[in-house]
C-alpha cells in the first residue's frame, strides 16, 4: 500500500468473524477483556473498544468498519465480578459494523461492501494513517502532490495523526455542521474559515450573534449592520437600504395582513416609483394625488415608465409610503365620469389605517435606521462587490447582531443578503472564483415563511442558494443547533454533515434522513460525543469518520455567563489576619502613594502595598490583577488606613 502502513499486521490482530449480515459481522473478540489497551510501534491498539475502527480481511480487499459493541456470552456473565472468587478465562465477543471496501492491490476506497468477509476472517485494528488516508482518498489527491487539504481536524484517539480533506469534499455539494450547544459548532466554523483562508479562497460569513469577531488577520473585513456595539471597533457600519429590497421584502417587513391591504401597498409602491421619475407629477407633500383626477394620464405615465416601476429594486421615497396608501384608497371610478378616478374610500381607509401607523412605526423608528434612513451610508450589496473585487481579501463577516429581531427584520435582511449573491451566482461571477457563503444560526434564515393565509411570504434565497447554487459556483455552510428546524429538502441538498454532539431525538432523526450513509447504530454515538467531537458523513467521504476539531486560533466568543466570577462577592485581606491560606499571602506592608501601571499597560497615582508570598511578592494598587491557584483576582479597593485591600474574581 506504498508508504501506508499494511493493514493486517500479526500484533494489531483483535479477533475474527463468526457470523456474517447484511451491514455488520459479529466477532469473537478475545482482547477485549484486557486490562488495559496495548502498545504497538508507540501507536495504542485498543483491542475491540466501542468505537473502533477495524479492519477485516477477505482475499486482496479489505473490509473496513467499526465495533459498535461489546459483550460477554450470557453463561459467562458473572465470571468477571471479584466477589465471585478467581476470575475464569472469559471470551468477550462484539458486533462490527461494516462501513467500506478498500482495494489493497489499487490503493482505492469505495462506500458499501464490494465482497464480504468469511467466518474465520481476522480482524484488525485499524493503522492511525490508515484511517487517515481513508477520509482524505479522492480520485484527485492520489497522485498529486500539490492537491488543496484543509487540515482542521484529528483522529478521536490519536492526535497526532492529521485529518485532511480537500475543500471539493466539504464545500463541492455545501456543508452542514450541526450540533448542539456546547458541542463544539462554532469552533468548526471558525477553524474551517482559518483553513480556507490558507489558499486563494472567498468566503462569507453572516454572523448572526456577532461571536466571530476575533477572526483577526489582513485578509479579513468586519462589517456590521444596524446601530448598536461592534466588535472588533475596525468593523464598518453598513445598510441594508430599502430600496435593496424586492417587494415581497417589504410585504415581510410591513405584514399587510388583509386581501385588502396587499394590493394597496403594491400600488403605493408602483405610484411612488412613478414619482421618483416624473417628479411634476407629485402633489407638494411628494404623493400622487389620484382623487378626482384623469385617469388616462397616469394609465400612461405608468405604461411609458414601466420597466422602472415594474422593476424589483426601483428606488422610491419611503417616507411617503403611509400617506401614499391612504391616496390609493379611492374608487377606481367617478360615479359620474369613467375617465376620472372616483373620490375617497372610507371603508378601504379604515381598513388601511392599522398598515399605515405601522409603516410609519417601523420606517421612524432608530432599529431600523440601517433601512430607512441610509444617506451617505455604504450599502451591503457596495461592501460585497468591494470584496469580491478585492484579489487580497478572503473572508467579509457580516454581523447581523444589531438588526433587530421585531418586524422579522433579521430574517429580511438575512435573506435580501442570500439573494444579492444568488443573483450574483446566477450573472455567472463565480464560476472562476468560487464563493462559500458561511451561514450561522442558520434555523433563523432559511426558508421561513412570515403572513397570514391571504398574504404569505417566502424567505428562501438560501434555500435556492442550497438547492442551484452550486451549478453556479456559489456553495453554503450553514451552522445550526436545531437540525428540526432546516427544512428536510435544504438539509438533503448538503453533500457533507459535520455532527457534533446532538441530544434531541428528533435533531437525530433528521439527521438519519438526510444522510442515507449513517444508521441507528452510528447515530447513537451521537449524544456520548464530547467537546469538538463530531461524526463526518459525506458523499464525497468513504467512510462515516469520528474526528476531533482542532481548536481556532481565533476562538469563537460563545461562552456562556461565568457564574463563578459575577456570583463571586469580593474578599478583603487586612494585615491583621495574616497569613491568608485562601491566597497564600503571608506579608502586606509599604502602604505608600506612588504611580504604578495597569494592566492595559496605563499609567496611574494611586495608593499601592506590597503584596509577599511564600515564593514571591509584588506591588498592587486598585485596579491591577494578580494570579492565586487557578484563578485571577483584580483588586478593587485598598486602604492605607485600615491596611487592607479588597479583591474579586475576573
Amino acid at each position: 500500500m506504498g508508504e501506508l502502513p499494511h493493514p493486517f499486521e500479526s500484533q494489531r490482530c483483535i479477533g475474527t468473524v463468526t457470523q456474517v449480515g447484511p451491514n455488520s459481522v459479529r466477532a469473537n473478540l478475545p482482547r477485549a477483556g484486557e486490562n488495559g489497551s496495548r502498545l504497538h510501534h508507540g501507536l495504542r491498539v485498543g483491542g475491540g473498544e466501542v468505537g473502533e475502527f477495524v479492519v477485516i480481511e477477505c482475499d486482496e480487499l479489505a473490509v473496513f468498519g467499526r465495533v459498535l459493541d461489546v459483550r460477554l456470552p450470557e453463561r459467562e456473565r458473572l465470571t468477571v465480578e471479584p466477589s465471585l472468587g478467581s476470575q475464569d478465562e472469559i471470551h468477550p465477543v462484539g458486533t462490527v459494523q461494516l462501513l467500506a471496501t478498500i482495494d489493497l492491490s489499487e490503493m482505492k476506497a469505495a462506500a458499501g461492501i464490494g465482497r464480504y468477509p468469511r467466518l474465520g476472517g481476522r480482524i484488525y485494528s485499524a493503522h492511525p494513517e490508515l484511517v487517515r488516508w481513508l477520509l482524505a482518498d479522492s480520485e484527485s489527491s492520489k497522485d498529486d502532490p500539490h492537491v488543496l487539504n484543509l487540515s482542521f481536524a484529528c483522529l478521536t484517539d490519536d492526535h497526532t495523526v492529521t485529518l485532511g480533506v480537500t475543500p471539493e469534499q466539504v464545500f463541492g455539494r455545501h456543508c452542514a455542521v450541526l450540533g448542539t450547544t456546547g458541542g463544539g459548532k462554532s469552533w468548526t466554523v471558525a477553524r474551517l474559515l482559518e483553513e480556507a483562508t490558507q489558499h486563494n479562497s472567498k468566503l462569507i460569513l453572516l454572523d448572526a450573534t456577532g461571536e466571530f469577531w476575533r477572526l483577526d488577520s489582513e485578509c479579513v473585513s468586519h462589517v456590521t449592520i444596524g446601530e448598536g456595539p461592534s466588535l472588533p471597533e475596525t468593523a464598518e457600519r453598513v445598510a441594508f437600504p430599502h430600496s435593496d429590497m424586492v417587494e415581497s421584502d417589504l410585504f415581510a417587513l410591513f405584514r399587510p395582513n388583509s386581501q385588502s391591504q396587499g394590493p394597496k401597498l403594491r400600488e403605493a409602491i408602483r405610484s411612488l416609483r412613478l414619482v421618483q421619475r416624473r417628479s411634476g407629477m407629485a402633489d407638494e407633500n411628494g404623493n400622487l394625488v389620484k382623487r378626482k383626477k384623469p385617469r388616462t394620464p397616469i394609465e400612461r405615465a405608468l405604461a411609458e415608465e414601466a420597466d422602472y416601476v415594474e422593476s424589483p429594486r426601483a428606488f422610491f421615497s419611503v417616507r411617503h409610503l403611509a400617506k401614499q396608501i391612504r391616496e390609493e384608497c379611492v374608487r377606481p371610478y367617478d360615479w359620474n365620469d369613467d375617465t376620472k378616478f372616483g373620490d375617497a374610500n372610507q371603508q378601504d381607509e379604515g381598513y388601511c389605517l392599522p398598515l399605515m401607523m405601522r409603516i410609519e412605526s417601523i420606517t421612524s423608528s432608530a432599529d431600523y435606521a440601517c433601512v430607512f434612513r441610509t444617506d451617505g451610508m455604504t450599502t451591503i450589496a457596495d461592501s460585497i462587490e468591494a470584496f469580491l473585487e478585492d484579489g487580497s481579501a478572503k473572508i467579509l463577516r457580516i454581523s447581523l447582531q444589531n438588526v433587530p429581531f421585531g418586524n422579522n427584520a433579521r430574517e429580511v435582511v438575512a435573506n435580501g443578503i442570500g439573494r444579492v449573491l444568488l443573483d450574483k451566482a446566477r450573472d455567472g461571477n463565480f464560476r472562476e472564483q468560487p464563493l462559500v457563503v458561511f451561514v450561522d444560526e442558520a434555523h433563523q434564515f432559511l426558508n421561513r415563511t412570515i403572513g397570514d393565509d391571504f398574504l404569505r411570504v417566502e424567505l428562501d434565497a438560501f434555500g435556492l442558494v442550497a438547492k442551484e447554487g452550486r451549478k453556479y459556483g456559489l456553495s453554503i455552510c450553514i451552522a445550526t443547533q436545531r437540525p428540526r428546524d432546516i427544512p428536510q429538502d435544504v438539509l438533503s441538498q448538503m453533500g457533507t454533515l459535520i455532527v457534533h454532539r446532538l441530544i434531541n431525538d428528533r435533531d437525530r432523526e433528521v439527521v438519519e434522513r438526510a444522510a442515507g450513509e449513517i444508521d441507528r447504530s452510528a447515530a447513537a454515538f451521537l449524544p456520548t460525543l464530547g467537546p469538538g467531537e463530531a461524526i463526518v458523513i459525506g458523499v464525497d467521504i468513504p467512510v462515516p469518520m469520528a474526528i476531533q476539531v482542532r481548536k481556532p486560533t481565533a476562538r469563537p466568543d460563545s461562552q456562556g455567563p461565568n457564574y463563578q466570577v459575577f456570583w463571586s462577592y469580593p474578599k478583603t485581606i487586612s494585615a491583621s489576619s495574616l497569613p491568608n491560606e485562601e491566597f497564600g499571602i503571608v506579608g502586606m506592608s509599604q502602604f505608600e502613594e506612588r504611580e504604578y501601571e495597569l494592566p492595559n499597560g496605563d499609567v496611574v497615582d494611586g495608593v499601592t502595598c506590597l503584596l509577599e508570598f511564600e515564593d514571591a511578592s509584588f506591588e498592587v494598587g486598585e485596579g491591577t490583577i494578580f494570579s492565586c491557584g487557578d484563578f485571577d483576582w483584580e483588586v478593587t479597593e485598598l486602604d492605607d488606613f485600615d491596611e487592607s485591600i479588597t479583591v474579586k474574581r475576573v
